[in-house]
């Protein structure tokens, strides 16, 4: 960790956020650690550092199952796929590893579901502190989530009173709400994420964005 710190770390003042939404900085020579939490199957992670070679890219999740193929392609000979700015670590987030403490520039969770989408969505904190505890005073934490009637798992309506509720229950953990709006399945079809792409071509359903800033 100490090799990638020396390499990709940058402080938070210097940091420019990738966004997809919003018009946030992109670039190549753009230094910072960005951490992807339930990864998934990795293309996320993998699409990310690759159009950002200045980025190291971590993409975490609790199951090897879906990581198989993209953790054996980043590890190739470049000129065959492989990046030497991504890394893939299996653990839940209640577990993270402490060798993440504090590194993070960047933090995204996209389309969580099960204990992950209930924790994040209802601000248990558990998994909030473990996402300051890994990273950088002012990190950003971007979330994209979606739910309906059949996969609620007792979730309240993502509405203007929940993202108030939200707001209070975040600011109490240093962590403050930047932006929180409704998206369309057209934003997604262009979001580097295999679940992005699926569902917008799905049934229709409502979608959310946050980004929340560590403070």
């Amino acid at each position: 960790m100490e090799k990638i710190l020396a390499v990709y770390g940058a402080a938070q003042a210097e940091y420019e956020p990738l966004g997809f939404f919003d018009n946030d900085a992109e670039g190549k020579k753009i230094v910072g650690i960005i951490v992807d939490v339930g990864t998934g199957d990795g293309s996320f992670a993998y699409q990310l550092a690759e159009a950002n070679t200045g980025r190291f890219v971590i993409g975490i999740d609790p199951s090897h199952k879906g990581l198989v193929e993209t953790a054996r392609k980043i590890y190739r000979k470049p000129e065959k796929g492989g990046l030497p700015n991504a890394l893939f670590v299996l653990a839940s987030i209640e577990d993270l590893p402490e060798e993440l403490n504090g590194i993070a520039n960047q933090i995204f969770i996209n389309f969580p579901w099960s204990g992950l989408l209930r924790s994040i969505v209802l601000a248990e904190p558990s998994a909030w502190e473990a996402l300051r505890r890994i990273s950088q005073k002012g990190a950003f934490i971007d979330v994209l989530f979606t739910y309906d009637e059949k996969d609620r798992l007792a979730l309240p309506a993502a509405d203007d009173e929940y993202i108030q509720n939200m707001k209070e229950r975040l600011e109490g953990r240093g962590l403050r709400i930047l932006i929180a709006k409704p998206l369309g399945a057209e934003q997604l079809k262009s979001y580097p994420s295999t679940w992005a792409k699926r569902l917008s071509h799905g049934q229709s359903r409502q979608y959310f964005y946050l980004r929340i800033q560590v403070v």
